[in-house]
């Protein structure tokens, strides 16, 4: 499998690095109002080691719309791999690189991967230069989301209730 370039390996540890445990999530908007902010979130524990959710939203006419909503694998090795892509909107976009059975990969598909690691190649690069990430100064750049809102993303993917909230460890 593919993975992440040295540079977007970086940014993803920037975003991630607070996220230890399956459920905690966190936004990045160094930018209000002028880029999308940046939700992270740790969507599953697999043996192969967790998957990380990075996404934009939009709202549409009341609905949160994914723009887009990748996930990534982060190997025992410390580097990351693209596995998923969700575009909402006309028409919805999904590719799922990597299908899973418990634990197992059940379908791999190596071509759509490789492009998935190209687009987030450059997509992480774009999140670094939108957001002001220093690579180098990794602990104050990711803010933990307030534990009073909503879960949007896992609702989205049905990972929890509709007005079941989120919380991030103290």
């Amino acid at each position: 499998m593919k993975h992440l370039n040295k540079r977007a390996t970086r940014v993803m540890g920037v975003l991630t690095r607070q996220l230890t445990q399956f459920g905690q999530s966190q936004v990045l908007d160094n930018a209000p109002g002028a880029f999308m902010a940046v939700h992270v979130e740790f969507v599953a524990a697999k043996e192969a080691g967790p998957i990380f959710s990075v996404a934009h939203y939009y709202e549409q006419e009341g609905d949160l719309m994914r723009d887009p909503d990748m996930e990534f694998l982060r190997g025992a090795d410390g580097k990351y791999y693209p596995i998923s892509f969700w575009q909402d909107g006309a028409p919805t976009v999904r590719h799922e690189a990597v299908e899973w059975v418990g634990d197992n990969i059940r379908r791999y598909r190596p071509q759509m991967q490789a492009d998935l690691v190209a687009f987030a190649n450059q997509w992480l690069a774009n999140i670094k230069q939108q957001q002001g990430i220093d690579t180098n100064v990794v602990s104050a750049q990711v803010q933990d989301r307030p534990t009073t809102e909503t879960c949007p993303p896992a609702r989205l993917e049905g990972r929890c209730e509709e007005k079941q909230e989120c919380s991030t460890p103290e």
